[in-house]
């Protein structure tokens, strides 16, 4: 899989719907992001431009760069390093992290309620 592809799927996964958009939450410039979609040029994208579309895709560095760490998402947010990932057990997890993250604040407090509400308290001695 080429980054063309895998930016083509973060894309989606992030519910970005155009070039022109991604361009605009990652400061890359449009032209630039349809290159690496078409696979267009002999050395690939610069490292700060590919940086930039993880970031703005909420996916990690080396997945989108190389195809690495599949099974990791990156929470990244002005206070975080950007190198922070975490690991995911499970895809759903990642796919319910990914909405959450694009939620507005009112609907995130309302998905924890009902998460708090139907999940099972964890016993005492398994939390620590």
């Amino acid at each position: 899989m080429t980054i063309g592809n895998r930016l083509d799927q973060a894309m989606n996964a992030a519910r970005i719907k155009s070039q022109s958009e991604l361009a605009r939450i990652s400061g890359v410039p449009q032209a630039t992001i349809s290159r690496i979609l078409k696979g267009v040029g002999a050395k690939g994208p610069e490292t700060e431009t590919i940086k930039k579309l993880a970031r703005a895709c909420k996916v990690s560095f080396s997945w989108l760069n190389e195809g690495e760490n599949f099974d990791a998402i990156e929470n990244i947010t002005p206070h975080e390093p950007q190198s922070k990932i975490y690991p995911v057990l499970d895809k759903r997890i990642a796919h319910a992290v990914k909405l959450m993250q694009q939620m507005p604040e009112y609907k995130l407090n309302q998905a924890i309620k009902i998460i708090d509400t139907i999940a099972e308290p964890v016993p005492k001695n398994e939390s620590d």
